[in-house]
């Protein structure tokens, strides 16, 4: 019995080669592949297809668990095949691998996921959106009757097919991936041309999502869209709910947000394989979600903690862009740390700021007296409070004695 495996990836291994030439010489000459497990920080477990000693692809993530499951059967952790066909439209093809291999299935003894001591419960989850759900209908609709064909209308299924091929493009999670991967082998196999006939079309939409473009367009489109949803602004209202009181305290409401900046960032820090690296960047971020299987509600918790991260920088009046720039983190954390000894003005802490950086020391006592007799710095966290946050920042640079000494105003309660 011959099973086909696809292999995707071709134009990233042949960055130095013209690609096309590659996929004709592929076409005409059918050549032996070798498939080999590889095990990447990035990616985790992925199978290199290589022809002679030439990389050529990877192992579709559809045709993964298969593939790791024929290894498992065989003991090995080579396969030999046959390329059978080629694709030039998705740069990809098909190897033929012969053997009594057992039907594909989730292997009972799948590695322990890398997602099992990651949690992030700090703030109220967004819900699922409408197009997720309708997506999940969609796919187990379909998934049904593929299993059990005949007990459907069949334009009742194409349309449910249609509806996958076209709300599938941004779901990563493990679990849609798997049901994914069953579909696309039933629609190939099926007895009915005309489903059968959408084998290609959907084989190419789901390769997709782990391409380039595709990461381009998670970045570009579906981040933005996620940050305008009501998803997001229902999660974003709950949250404030829960801290209204702190939010209605001038002196509070900054470091409320602040607090749960610095949870949700601890969180992201600790995601598995270095993820944390690549949490402001939202390209690759996804590419690799992709491949480490991370399971749907752990996406789910993943995607509230970035979404209420970006809204709670918006409303301290920090772009995305200062998240790539650690110089401004320092920056916002200072301002943070500020806004109370400025009556919660961060317009105020950012001006004054601008005015004390790079001046001479007396120069800051001057006009930090001016500003505390204009009532824009509090005179009860004048002293030590005001003295700390700027020495540690480097600004003002003599002792604290030094400062209390020359500040036009009586210690009191500070």
């Amino acid at each position: 019995m011959k099973t086909l495996i696809q292999v995707t990836g071709v134009r990233y291994a042949c960055e130095q080669d013209n690609i096309l030439a590659v996929m004709a010489a592929l076409e005409e000459q059918k050549p032996e592949v070798l498939l080999v497990t590889e095990h990447t920080h990035d990616f985790g477990i992925i199978v290199r297809a290589l022809i002679g000693t030439q990389y050529r692809g990877v192992v579709s993530r559809f045709d993964l668990e298969h593939v790791l499951a024929m290894m498992r059967h065989d003991s090995t952790s080579v396969l030999v095949g046959q390329l059978e066909e080629t694709s030039p439209e998705g740069l990809c093809y098909t190897v033929g691998i012969t053997g009594d291999y057992p039907t594909p299935d989730i292997p009972n003894d799948t590695p322990a996921c890398v997602w099992t001591d990651w949690n992030w419960t700090g703030a109220p989850l967004m819900d699922v959106s409408p197009d997720d759900r309708r997506l999940d209908i969609s796919l187990k609709v379909a998934l049904a009757e593929l299993r059990n064909a005949g007990r459907m209308n069949k334009q009742t299924l194409l349309e449910h097919l249609d509806i996958v091929m076209r709300l599938a493009r941004w779901d990563v999670s493990k679990e849609t991936q798997e049901q994914l991967s069953e579909l696309r082998r039933l629609v190939g196999q099926h007895a009915d041309n005309d489903i059968r006939a959408l084998a290609p079309q959907l084989r190419h939409t789901l390769t997709a999502l782990g391409s380039k473009k595709r990461g381009r367009e998670f970045a570009d489109t579906y981040w933005p869209e996620l940050l305008r949803s009501s998803e997001a602004e229902q999660m974003r209202r709950l949250w404030s709910n829960l801290h209204k009181a702190e939010l209605s305290d001038i002196k509070e409401w900054q470091p409320a947000i602040t607090r749960q900046l610095d949870a949700i960032d601890d969180a992201l820090m600790s995601l598995p394989a270095d993820l944390c690296y690549q949490k402001d960047h939202f390209e690759s971020l996804m590419h690799r979600l992709l491949y480490l299987d991370i399971p749907r509600r752990k996406l789910l918790m993943l995607l509230s903690a970035l979404v209420l991260r970006q809204l709670l920088r918006n409303w301290l009046g920090l772009s995305e862009d200062d998240t790539t720039n650690s110089d401004r983190e320092d920056e916002r954390r200072l301002i943070v740390r500020l806004a109370p000894i400025f009556y919660g003005n961060t317009d105020s802490v950012r001006e004054f700021l601008l005015l004390a950086k790079g001046k001479k020391n007396l120069d800051i006592i001057f006009l930090t007296n001016l500003w505390i007799r204009d009532k824009r710095i509090c005179s009860d966290h004048c002293h030590r409070p005001l003295w700390t946050a700027l020495h540690d920042a480097g600004i003002y640079t003599a002792t604290e004695s030094n400062w209390n000494s020359l500040l036009n105003v009586r210690r009191n309660r500070c």
